[in-house]
């Protein structure tokens, strides 16, 4: 079943995720960010990937060793350049030809394209939709909501608004006037989500990194288990 959600992609219960990266080892801004706070074991490895060549368009990686599973999806050559709907066209078929062989059962997708990528949400939905009604798994489409918190930052907020300043930094390692912008961020009406604190003055990405590595609770560990026979680029997460 296909369905189109208005929303936060963190808040789906699917088994699988889509992140949408560039081929040159960026994730700075946007879901991809958020991706890579939460993920930072697939970044690293993400990374790697793009040094050697492997991340390229109509390639996906599906990384399951932690749950979600979380399949990257690039939709740039570069990060600083638009997104294409032959990008798309690529991704979505190669996807539709290998979900079943690596396990995928159910999986929701944010618009692949917009926001950063500049492509009319219509027009890539549309293009989604062409490829995707044939699956016979459950296929959200996310449209992004700004306003709707995800899973995380409430937790962190509400662990904000339990704890002293004091007690905070002595937690996280962050310094006093950090935990105080974030108090400060936390507070407004117009932020929702972990990756739009860095619009507020005085936390940016390396803040973030060290509030998600003290955050709590780890994520789930997934029920995959490596391959003996699989190649090395594979035990690192599966290139579709």
């Amino acid at each position: 079943m296909l369905r189109i959600i208005k929303g936060n992609i963190f808040n789906s219960q699917c088994q699988t995720l889509v992140n949408t990266v560039n081929c040159v080892g960026v994730m700075g801004a946007g879901i991809a960010l958020e991706f890579k706070l939460r993920f930072p074991k697939m970044f690293e490895r993400y990374e790697e990937h793009c040094r050697k060549g492997v991340m390229d368009i109509g390639k996906l990686w599906l990384y399951d060793k932690e749950s979600p599973w979380v399949l990257n999806f690039p939709t740039k050559k570069h990060w600083k350049d638009p997104s294409r709907k032959s990008y798309l066209h690529e991704g979505l078929k190669r996807f539709v030809e290998t979900y079943k062989q690596r396990g995928i059962e159910s999986i929701a997708f944010p618009a692949l394209g917009t926001l950063n990528g500049k492509l009319p949400e219509d027009e890539a939905i549309a293009i989604m939709a062409k490829h995707l009604y044939v699956c016979d798994i459950d296929i959200d489409i996310y449209i992004y909501d700004r306003n709707v918190e995800d899973d995380w930052y409430r937790k962190i907020k509400q662990k904000f608004e339990r704890e002293t300043i004091e007690n905070l930094a002595t937690e996280t390692g962050l310094s006093v006037h950090r935990i105080s912008a974030l108090h400060e961020a936390f507070g407004r009406s117009d932020i929702h989500t972990i990756s739009q604190l860095t619009a507020h003055k005085g936390i940016g990405v390396k803040t973030l990194e060290v509030l998600f590595r003290n955050r709590g609770t780890e994520s789930t560990p997934t029920r995959a288990v490596e391959n003996p026979n699989q190649s090395s680029d594979s035990v690192q997460g599966a290139l579709l």
